[in-house]
């Protein structure tokens, strides 16, 4: 289950505001990041665990310079939506195949006449 949270604050100083806009730029950074390398068959059976170690191992992490909560909590989720993106793409292939199948079937029976 995926849960947004929205946080509300009063009298919001613009500094803080600005900050807040840019730790968020930088964490989609991290999410892009994380797309653009394991959104497709070179991620295929990673964990978020491995590759929170890889990118601790070469030092990717120090790129995108948020605090290390926050990078590691971004990668995670990325890893999940990519995880359920595949698993949607295989349930919409099942469902195609088997509509395709149906229609094979229907194409063979004999015709009716009227």
């Amino acid at each position: 289950m995926k849960t947004t949270r929205i946080a509300y604050s009063q009298r919001l100083n613009v500094g803080k505001y600005r900050a807040l806009a840019e730790q968020a730029r930088r964490l989609g950074r991290v999410r892009s990041e994380v797309w653009r390398r394991y959104g497709s068959v070179a991620g295929a059976g990673l964990t978020d665990r491995q590759v929170r170690d890889q990118w601790l191992a070469e030092g990717t992490h120090r790129r995108f310079e948020v605090l290390a909560n926050a990078w590691k909590e971004t990668v995670r989720d990325a890893m999940a939506d990519i995880t359920a993106s595949r698993e949607s793409a295989k349930a919409v292939a099942r469902v195609r195949g088997g509509v395709a199948g149906r229609r094979e079937r229907r194409d063979q029976r004999p015709a009716t006449t009227r």
